[in-house]
């Protein structure tokens, strides 16, 4: 069945798609770019029912009809800018499908409202359940991702075949998170290549290695 084309559909982190009319898609939209700048400004505690009345200019009643609390706006917020990362192109051999999944967590990380949001989700998620839900999924799909390349890489020899996965995992995505948490390094694409390289020199296979001497 054809959908209504006065119609929007939106996805959230959840798979969840719903369909409204332009009207109130614009409403929405205002309300949460205008809690994802309080969110981003001032923390969790700036983001506000009144705070978002008074910058975004829609009734109070008007938000509450949409989300129940100042929590589920929060919630709302966090899953409509949270990033996915993407599935690699299967035709893509492993190392390039390796590297183009770190460098679009480096995009990620330079992406100016999430990358102002990780400190609030690292606070948020160890007090507030839905967030950590929201949190793991992210996650879960991301080591889900990145697993199945690691072990595509070991079956094809490129790297060990023992490897610890979730090791693996953390030794890709740890430096550039205390990076983007310290500001210590820039975090581009040459970072992100740079931590690749890293990571296939330490866990190539030895033979691999031997041959390469």
């Amino acid at each position: 069945m054809r959908a209504d084309p006065t119609e929007l559909a939106e996805t959230s982190v959840t798979g969840t798609v719903t369909r409204m009319d332009p009207r109130v898609s614009r409403t929405r939209a205002a309300v949460l770019q205008t809690a994802t700048d309080l969110l981003v400004e001032g923390g969790p505690n700036a983001l506000t029912i009144d705070a978002i009345v008074a910058r975004s200019g829609v009734a109070k009643s008007t938000i509450y009809r949409h989300w129940p609390s100042r929590d589920e706006v929060l919630l709302a917020v966090i899953e409509s800018r949270a990033p996915v990362m993407p599935e690699p192109d299967p035709d893509a051999d492993v190392v390039t499908s390796i590297r183009e999944a770190v460098r679009a967590s480096a995009a990620t990380l330079n992406d100016p409202e999430w990358a102002r949001m990780v400190p609030a989700m690292l606070l948020l998620r160890n007090h507030e359940e839905d967030i950590k839900a929201i949190d793991e999924r992210l996650e879960e799909h991301r080591h889900a991702v990145i697993g199945a390349l690691i072990a595509r890489a070991a079956a094809e020899g490129v790297i060990t075949a023992d490897i610890d996965v979730a090791e693996a995992i953390s030794f890709l995505f740890g430096p550039m998170l205390f990076a983007h948490l310290t500001e210590t390094v820039a975090i581009d694409d040459g970072y992100a290549d740079r931590i690749v390289d890293r990571f296939l020199a330490a866990y190539r296979e030895p033979a691999t290695q031997a041959a390469r001497a």
